[in-house]
């Protein structure tokens, strides 16, 4: 295993991109540490811009070995905000501005190590509750826009020189159970999970932009990037998930890859009559399952002679786990009972992760009985921030991290998910399989979630239109399917999500009235 170097992570990889940068990058927001013109910008701006961000945070008393919270809006400022802490050895610690400040606040509270702080001047009534007494609170704006820098302020070529164990950066889980976790990860573990993704895109020879409108402060997004400045290849860097501000984009910059969190694609659909996934060969999901009509409809909206859709089963404690390649529809269908026995992620990365399933003993179980799901990674994170002794639950002789999720593996190593493990059904094999089948019988449903309460299955309906789903509509799709209950019907904007935008299916059951058992 190689172990990166200054060079190879976000400072030093901008800065030589930079060097023999030809297109610009593309934005669809503006930035006080970027100057954005006409949508785009030069990479050497974004290089410049955090170098001047890392000298401004040494003269505002910041050094290494410190950890710093980042609670900042947009994409552009988050990244230079990395780069450029990282740069001096400064540990971010990033918080989703999609988080609320009361969750933001409980995620925080545990943490026994020293935290800066840096905001932005909106967020300053958060400051009482996000900065920990002695420490620094720094307003983005004030530091970008006059950089306060000194003789001994300057940063090496590539950043700092540390320990390839020493950490990097921090990013927080999706908190769909509870309080956000805050994953550590090192800088040999955030490289790991870049290169990973370098070298599966590296096989597809992309040429074009990629865009992408995920979550900056996770780490599939920041190491994404570093993979992307790796091999050359231009970003669209989208802070709008809205379709019709996306289609615009998608239109002017005409990318050959595009990526959003699962949720948001079902969205997306609508784009896919329009022209404007034209160009994608490659669509990737990640985050959550990615539902099977969902890929073939937004397949359907690209005019390559072979587009393909990457989904991709991930973590954040671990990069990316295990993916499967779609192509358009073709050949036979799967049978509605293949399709119930769980949701199909493909199978482990050689040479990356490995993959196994276990009973509740931990003891390993043989091929499609199903079990816990553990997993080995090359990029596996240093632990929990906020909740070490969470980190110690999960980990398992050997170098496994129980993943949390419930799932089958075939002989073949390919690997099924079935549910989260506090989320299992009695009543059904697999929850996340039946909305599979049940998205795929109703096209006007945006989302659907089945949830169990007292031995009922009940599902949960968002459509397009807001319009609840006729009765005899909805007799015809549950056809040979386990036994529902009457959908309830709610808009999509009253399903609770992370920033990822995944259900929250306690807050959810909360929110229904459903009482726990």
């Amino acid at each position: 295993m190689r172990f990166p170097r200054s060079a190879d992570l976000l400072f030093g990889q901008l800065g030589s991109a930079a060097e023999k940068a030809g297109l610009p990058w593309g934005t669809d927001h503006e930035s006080i540490a970027v100057t954005v013109k006409d949508g785009g910008f030069p990479l050497s701006e974004l290089a410049g811009a955090a170098r001047r961000l890392a000298e401004s945070a040494v003269s505002a008393g910041l050094k290494e070995d410190d950890w710093c919270v980042v609670r900042l809006d947009q994409p552009l400022d988050i990244l230079v905000a990395v780069a450029g802490l990282t740069a001096v050895g400064v540990v971010p610690v990033l918080l989703s501005a999609k988080l609320d400040v009361a969750s933001a606040a409980a995620a925080l509270e545990p943490v026994t190590v020293p935290l800066h702080l840096l905001i932005t001047q909106r967020r300053a009534a958060e400051v009482p509750r996000l900065s920990a007494a002695g420490a620094t609170s720094l307003v983005w704006e004030d530091l970008v826009s006059d950089p306060r820098v000194g003789t001994e302020a300057r940063v090496p070529a590539h950043g700092v020189e540390r320990a390839p164990d020493a950490p990097y950066l921090v990013t927080h889980t999706s908190g769909t159970t509870g309080v956000p976790k805050l994953a550590v990860h090192t800088r040999n573990s955030f490289y790991q999970q870049s290169v990973i993704q370098a070298r599966i895109l590296r096989t597809l020879s992309l040429r074009g932009y990629l865009a992408a409108a995920i979550s900056p402060v996770h780490v599939r997004t920041l190491s994404g990037l570093l993979s992307a400045l790796r091999l050359r290849l231009n970003v669209l860097l989208l802070a709008s998930e809205e379709p019709d501000v996306v289609a615009g984009q998608l239109e002017r910059w005409r990318p050959h890859y595009l990526e959003t969190h699962p949720n948001t694609f079902v969205r997306w659909e609508e784009l896919a009559d329009t022209g404007v996934l034209s160009s994608v060969r490659l669509f990737l999901g990640t985050f959550d399952a990615m539902h099977p009509p969902t890929m073939e409809r937004l397949l359907a909206g690209s005019r390559r002679r072979m587009p393909l859709f990457a989904e991709v089963y991930a973590q954040s404690e671990l990069g990316p786990v295990a993916f499967r390649m779609k192509r358009r529809r073709g050949g036979r269908r799967e049978s509605v009972e293949s399709e119930l026995a769980g949701h199909r992620v493909g199978r482990s990365l050689p040479g990356y992760s490995r993959i196994r399933i276990v009973d509740e003993a931990g003891n390993p179980l043989g091929a499609n009985q199903p079990g816990r799901i553990q997993v080995r990674s090359k990029g596996f994170f240093a632990g929990y921030l906020n909740f070490p002794e969470k980190f110690e639950e999960n980990r398992a002789d050997g170098g496994w991290w129980d993943s949390g999720d419930w799932g089958t593996k075939s002989r073949f190593g390919n690997l099924r998910l079935l549910d989260r493990q506090v989320e299992r059904l009695d009543q059904a094999a697999s929850g996340i399989a039946l909305e599979d089948v049940l998205l795929g019988r109703l096209p006007e449903a945006v989302e659907i979630v089945v949830l169990e309460t007292h031995g009922a299955l009940v599902p949960v309906v968002a459509t397009r239109t807001g319009m609840a789903v006729p009765s005899q509509r909805w007799a015809q799709a549950v056809d040979g399917l386990p036994e529902l209950a009457s959908p309830r019907h709610a808009s999509w904007s009253a399903i609770p999500r992370t920033a990822t935008g995944k259900v929250r299916r306690e807050l959810l059951r909360q929110q229904l009235g459903f009482q726990a058992e």
